[in-house]
């Protein structure tokens, strides 16, 4: 007797544990729906952070349950194809907003969640989202004057098109924000080489132009025609050839100065100095004894005030100009 009532005894025990754990295991599920849902509502109305933290802790909630009925089978399954979706939509919107940093973290957790809950959809679009978010924010940085930043971007924009000349491009123009003139040139013949054949040499030619203006300006001409030569290689401009053009007329080399004054008259719609610049190419015509071409350009200047006594010297007692 004493060991039937033993046996009940242990029935009952087990009977009121097993209504226990299902009662836990019921809550449980119940739970991790109601945190699904409240996953859900954030999401309708665009609270993306509030979304993704409660889809993240009704997916543990989920995982911690042994065996889940269909409901929770089914929330716990939307819960997983939701959360990749919520992080690259998210990272759009971060990114219309110009939040590149932010976005591209979006992203990423994107293509991470995706990997997880094998969602290749949303994963190549994320990948292909990251390298226009990288150029994007770049772009930004470099017209906000952060040029620092914008060089980083460029740099890791390199990551993905290491072939890319318009990145080298824009690269060479935040280094010469910053008057980093080697690494400037460096990334303008990167872009040369890869293709570029208008701008990255126009900017090229503008760093050596600067320069051959300076030393122009300082009665170095020697430096002045190398600097402007080297300009004009890249790129030809009017203010090149007439520094080569005068530069090289001090250095009394007339084979230089003669094409690059003939180019800059062609070229130039200064009226101001136009017969200054006709007198130095007659001048140096004269120099090479090509009495026609100096006598030529002589007469074009002769009405000139400013010229007209020695022009008519020269025309007259010293060429013989017929």
């Amino acid at each position: 007797m004493r060991n039937m009532k033993k046996i009940v005894t242990i029935l009952s025990t087990c009977m009121l544990s097993l209504f226990s754990f299902t009662f836990v295991y019921g809550q449980d599920i119940a739970a991790a729906i109601e945190t699904y849902n409240a996953g859900a509502t954030a999401l309708a109305s665009n609270n993306y952070v509030a979304a993704i933290e409660s889809f993240n802790k009704a997916i543990k909630m989920f995982e911690a349950i042994s065996e889940l009925d269909e409901d929770g089978a089914s929330a716990f399954k939307q819960c997983k194809e939701i959360l990749p979706q919520i992080h690259l939509r998210y990272g759009k919107e971060l990114a219309v907003n110009k939040n590149f940093d932010n976005a591209l973290a979006q992203l990423d957790k994107a293509i991470e969640t995706a990997k997880k809950y094998n969602n290749p959809d949303v994963e190549k679009e994320a990948n292909e989202l990251i390298p226009q978010l990288v150029m994007a924010g770049a772009d930004d940085n470099l017209n906000l004057g952060l040029f620092n930043e914008a060089i980083a971007g460029y740099n890791k924009m390199l990551t993905y098109t290491p072939n890319d000349p318009d990145v080298y491009l824009r690269l060479g123009i935040a280094q010469s924000k910053l008057n980093n003139e080697d690494a400037a040139i460096a990334a303008y013949l990167k872009a040369i080489e890869l293709g570029d054949k208008q701008d990255a040499p126009k900017m090229l030619s503008n760093i050596y132009l600067k320069k051959a203006a300076a030393a122009f300006s300082d009665k170095n001409n020697s430096e002045a025609l190398a600097m402007a030569k080297k300009a004009n290689q890249y790129y030809e401009t009017v203010q090149g050839n007439q520094i080569i053009g005068l530069s090289a007329m001090q250095l009394k080399k007339y084979d230089d100065a003669i094409p690059a004054l003939e180019a800059y008259i062609a070229q130039s719609n200064d009226s101001k100095n136009k017969n200054a610049i006709i007198y130095n190419i007659a001048a140096a015509y004269e120099a090479k004894g090509n009495i026609a071409k100096a006598c030529g350009y002589y007469k074009q200047i002769v009405s000139d005030p400013k010229y007209k006594a020695a022009v008519e010297y020269k025309i007259n007692t010293v060429l013989k100009c017929k």
